[in-house]
């Protein structure tokens, strides 16, 4: 799924070849807030992540291909076909 959103991939992580994201850089690719992204991470409905410590200042880190296809899971048709 080619994104239509541009977003800065420097971060100089990467999984298994696929690209990591903070969560601003994530928020930007959905669309979302950061706000609406944490909330939903709490709330076990957003894209998949990985969380590196237990407190508030824990890193996260979205793998690209998590967000597209939580997009993709989540598309809702309206109207027409």
């Amino acid at each position: 799924m080619q994104s239509q959103r541009s977003v800065d991939e420097s971060s100089g992580f990467s999984l298994d070849g696929d690209v990591l994201l903070n969560t601003s850089q994530a928020a930007k690719l959905t669309g979302l807030s950061a706000k609406t992204l944490r909330q939903l991470r709490c709330d076990r409905q957003g894209p998949a992540c990985f969380k590196f410590g237990e407190t508030a200042q824990a890193r996260v880190l979205y793998r690209r291909s998590d967000i597209e296809c939580w997009l993709r899971d989540n598309l809702v048709r309206i109207g027409g076909r």
